[in-house]
């Protein structure tokens, strides 16, 4: 069965809507990369589109994460099959940041992890209502940094302070405070999201403006220290301010390497056991 449904809509804005059959959330796996490269191959082809929303049929959740079980297996840091992971999910982001027409994350839920890396290589974000509705970056819980861009799209788009504060605490925030930081753009009810995404399609020019934004250097007037942190948290920071005087592309390459040394590390293998032994039932 499909974990995305894809459909175009009268104005000529096209849903895809992750719904991962036989789970309660969506999670990224190499299946659903695949899948999600499949989909984005085609609408890059098309040209009769106006925009791209993503969105979720889970309730209370866009995307939870990516698929742990790959990282606690890891024979150790730099494991080929952990490189090809994630240079999976950097392509497939690449391409939905390429796509000829404006792109919007409606969520409604808890994005987490990958799952926000997915909406912040998006042009637009906008939050529903629900009280459900979480945004962050929770590697550093699991002595990782994110692996799919969040350490260098996040500070493009919120800024390199708040985005230091997130990376190295992983905490993450409410619909609210996201529309507070620029996060998102907009809190609108659950009902009207999907309609006010495919809103945020109409205009190609502002699609642009934040491309070239995302794609180029961070212009910032302080530069986050990472002198009282340890671990996955000052790699982050140390990753996040490398990469700030790159264009994205080559910033995303210095988080990589950075990435495959924490993963498949005893510390970060520890974490994510923990992490999978606290969600059992009890």
């Amino acid at each position: 069965m499909s974990a995305i449904q894809l459909i175009t809509h009268p104005d000529s804005v096209a849903v895809l809507t992750f719904d991962q059959p036989g789970s309660k959330a969506n999670v990224l796996t190499a299946d659903l990369w695949t899948e999600l490269e499949t989909v984005l191959d085609s609408l890059a082809a098309r040209t009769d589109l106006r925009g791209l929303v993503l969105m979720s049929a889970k309730p209370g959740i866009f995307i939870a994460g990516a698929d742990l079980n790959l990282l606690v297996n890891a024979p150790g840091p730099n494991d080929p099959a952990v490189r090809s992971f994630i240079e999976q999910g950097l392509r497939v982001l690449e391409k939905l940041e390429a796509l000829p027409f404006p792109t919007c994350a409606a969520i409604d839920g808890a994005a987490l992890g990958g799952g926000l890396e997915v909406a912040l290589a998006c042009d637009h974000r906008i939050c529903g209502r629900n009280p459900k509705v979480r945004l962050g970056l929770p590697e550093v819980t699991l002595g990782l940094i994110p692996g799919w861009g969040g350490t260098q799209r996040l500070p493009r788009i919120i800024g390199m302070e708040m985005a230091a504060e997130m990376l190295t605490t992983g905490r993450s925030v409410d619909a609210n405070e996201a529309a507070k930081f620029r996060l998102v753009a907009e809190v609108v009810e659950s009902a009207l999201l999907l309609d006010d995404a495919a809103k945020r399609c109409e205009t190609a020019q502002s699609a642009a403006a934040v491309r070239v934004i995302k794609q180029g250097c961070v212009t910032s007037d302080s530069t986050p220290g990472n002198a009282s942190h340890t671990g996955a948290a000052a790699e982050g920071v140390r990753v996040m301010v490398e990469g700030a005087s790159l264009p994205l592309k080559e910033a995303i390459a210095v988080e990589t390497e950075a990435f495959m040394r924490l993963a498949g590390s005893d510390e970060s293998k520890r974490l994510i056991a923990a992490f999978f032994a606290s969600r059992k039932p009890k």
